[in-house]
């Protein structure tokens, strides 16, 4: 079973998109190196993709696509940071009212940051394709 998490350079080239959303491959990144570092042992596999070619039609998102999804049944949930690495309030989700109840537990871990809220819809270039099939993001 795999968590793709994930994030893009929205950009055109190197001098541009910094935080929109080079920040969102960076936040990618440090989630596993936490997860990693505090010693857990997640029981199904964190996959991190860092998206490239997002602005010119997210071509990187769709060939990954259509490379894996002969697997998709083993795909969880697919998450994507986008729109930079500002103050967060929470996050998109689309699946079930079952799996939603169980994000929306989960979020109450980040009232510290107050950052709880769970919105009715996802979208993102990278991660589109996924969810149009059928699988959480």
């Amino acid at each position: 079973q795999v968590v793709l998490v994930s994030g893009h350079l929205d950009s055109w080239d190197v001098g541009q998109g910094a935080m929109d959303d080079g920040g969102g491959a960076f936040i990618s990144w440090e989630a596993l190196s936490l997860i990693k570092d505090l010693g857990l042992r997640p029981k199904r596999t964190l996959r991190l993709v860092l998206w490239t070619g997002e602005e010119q039609g997210g071509v990187g998102a769709e060939q990954y696509y259509h490379l894996h999804k002969e697997n998709i049944s083993n795909f969880d949930i697919v998450m994507e940071s986008d729109e930079g690495t500002f103050k967060p309030s929470g996050l998109g989700f689309t699946g079930s009212a079952a799996a939603r109840d169980i994000v929306k537990e989960i979020m109450t871990l980040l009232q510290p940051i107050n950052a709880t809220g769970v919105y009715d819809t996802a979208d993102g270039t990278d991660i589109s394709y996924w969810m149009r099939a059928g699988v959480p993001g």
